[in-house]
């Protein structure tokens, strides 16, 4: 494999990288690092980090900067903005990997320690470059000079086609050997799914650590405006990595990595208001805002919209005055539209609804329990049922929900007494 590096030097003060080099993948693609440099002299990992557009967020850079006093190196690598790919979610699940082999081997071959970094999808094609470096390359025991494997909140799940569908994780993380670390936020999307990945990954002889972030979502380090609770683990991050650096300069294990993975091509997500016949009915209580115990049975008769949202969500919160004008086209002994909420503080919801008018109930789902019971991972996600509380359709974005079709849709369940 051919691999040029060009080293350029910039002193423009508008960036934090102080340099630009440029990696040729085998695929013949050109991958541009930048970096930042330690501020102080240390035997800590150079820090690889595989981002998805958030390279120049402030709170971003000011988390390398921190990582930089610490004594960190850092190669920032945007894969997408490397090869001008559109920022998708099926452009990213749809990379080889062969980027990030390109990166490794160039770390590798600098004869330091390193750690690879990466957030959300990326962590998948953090996962498929590393195989391919391990079998291309046949790092010593696996692994070379790699520390280990640090994936912030993770998305490792394929698109389901259809709201309540229950996800699929990729092939290659039931066929991964690696040092992985997991920083999982409590309040994550998936931190209900984190058995389930963990099983996967430990099935091809990957050893996993878990780091849990309390009271915090997904993205909690890159939001454009942290709050106090998010700049504090944001502040945290360099101390828990040099943590969990230590434990694994301390695990002497080797790992083989898989030398074929299964063929998976990925799903393809249906839109708009769809009939079902096989999505399950999950029967469940929780508090609404008003601390009010709600049964979801206490419905049974009536024909309901369950919508599951987050206030953070902009399509969740654009989508609820047509779900208003639904709601008034009904009468309530029909027809119900019932919310839960995602992982937020009830006080927080009520504020909100002080500011958003939502004229049906929102019960909280603060532990996220229901919203996994019925397989919600992207938002918002809704469904209607029928009197007999079996679901009949379910919608995996926001919609208007007040077309003519929906009301339509609405009315013959109604009718089917």
């Amino acid at each position: 494999m051919k691999i040029t590096l060009v080293l350029l030097i910039f002193f423009s003060s508008l960036s934090a990288w102080a340099e630009t080099s440029y990696l040729e993948t085998n695929e013949g693609d050109e991958i541009t690092i930048h970096h930042s440099k330690a501020t102080i002299e240390s035997t800590r990992p150079t820090l690889i980090w595989f981002t998805e557009g958030y390279r120049e967020r402030q709170p971003f850079v000011s988390l390398i900067q921190r990582l930089n006093d610490f004594g960190h190196d850092v190669w920032v690598v945007d894969i997408l903005e490397s090869m001008f790919l559109q920022r998708t979610p099926a452009n990213v699940r749809g990379l080889t990997g062969a980027g990030v082999e390109a990166v490794v081997k160039e770390a590798q071959s600098q004869g330091k320690p390193f750690i690879v970094a990466s957030t959300g999808r990326m962590s998948l094609i953090a996962l498929r470059g590393l195989r391919l470096w391990q079998l291309n390359e046949e790092p010593k025991d696996g692994h070379g000079l790699l520390n280990q494997l640090t994936l912030f909140f993770p998305n490792l799940y394929d698109t389901p086609e259809r709201a309540g569908d229950a996800p699929k994780l990729f092939p290659i993380v039931k066929n991964t050997s690696l040092p992985i670390t997991i920083f999982q936020p409590q309040l994550g999307t998936f931190n209900q799914k984190l058995p389930e990945i963990m099983s996967a990954f430990e099935q091809s002889g990957s050893t996993v650590m878990v780091r849990s972030v309390n009271n915090v979502r997904d993205w909690y380090f890159l939001h454009r405006e942290l709050d106090p609770i998010e700049q504090k683990a944001s502040e945290a991050l360099p101390e828990q990595l040099a943590q969990m650096t230590q434990l694994w300069q301390l695990e002497k294990g080797a790992y083989t990595p898989i030398t074929s993975l299964p063929e998976h091509n990925q799903n393809e997500r249906q839109r708009g208001l769809l009939a079902v016949k096989d999505v399950e009915f999950h029967s469940f209580q929780l508090t609404d805002t008003h601390g009010k115990r709600v049964h979801i049975d206490d419905y049974k008769g009536k024909v309901v919209l369950l919508n599951f949202w987050a206030s953070w969500c902009p399509p969740c919160v654009k989508e609820i005055p047509s779900m208003n004008r639904l709601a008034a086209q009904f009468d309530p002994k029909d027809f119900e539209i019932v919310s839960v909420n995602f992982k937020e503080d009830p006080e927080q919801i009520r504020a909100f609804l002080k500011q958003v008018r939502v004229d049906f109930p929102v019960l909280m789902d603060v532990e996220g329990v229901v919203s996994n019971q019925w397989h919600i991972f992207g938002f918002p996600s809704s469904f209607l049922i029928d009197r007999n509380q079996k679901v009949t359709h379910s919608v995996n974005s926001a919609i208007e929900w007040d077309e003519p079709e929906i009301a339509e849709t609405i009315r013959t369940l109604i009718e089917l007494k």
